[in-house]
């Protein structure tokens, strides 16, 4: 559904009380409006942005997503300017389902310093 941008229809599967939280920011999204939001800054961002080379996990009430976050940062991505840079970050999203099978929640997990590296906002420490 995100490489198609069809983000509402995420909504037949998150559970009415969804939270998601983004781990590395800090930040918790309280509702699917909220995290479909936060989806758009990450396409508005990265205009092509694509999920690659995917892997899914599951048992009986999780689910474990290993992909790799792709695209060419072409757009602002909040108060960044675009770089033109491109994007390759692996990323981790821990589901967990309710017995309906919806999801309850979600938390992500991915370097955010290999990310702003790679678009040239910030240099690592000891490289020169």
């Amino acid at each position: 559904m995100f490489n198609d941008r069809d983000f509402d229809a995420m909504d037949a599967h998150l559970d009415t009380t969804f939270a998601y939280a983004d781990v590395p920011r800090g930040l918790t999204l309280h509702d699917a409006a909220e995290f479909k939001d936060w989806l758009r800054v990450w396409t508005t961002a990265f205009s092509g942005a694509r999920i690659d080379a995917a892997q899914y996990l599951g048992g009986s009430d999780f689910s474990v997503s290993l992909f790799r976050g792709t695209g060419r940062n072409d757009g602002p991505f909040g108060y960044l300017p675009p770089t033109n840079q491109a994007m390759d970050v692996p990323y981790c999203e821990v589901m967990r389902h309710g017995s309906d099978g919806k999801v309850l929640s979600c938390r992500i997990f991915y370097d955010q310093v290999t990310l702003l590296n790679q678009l040239g906002h910030i240099t690592p420490p000891g490289d020169t």
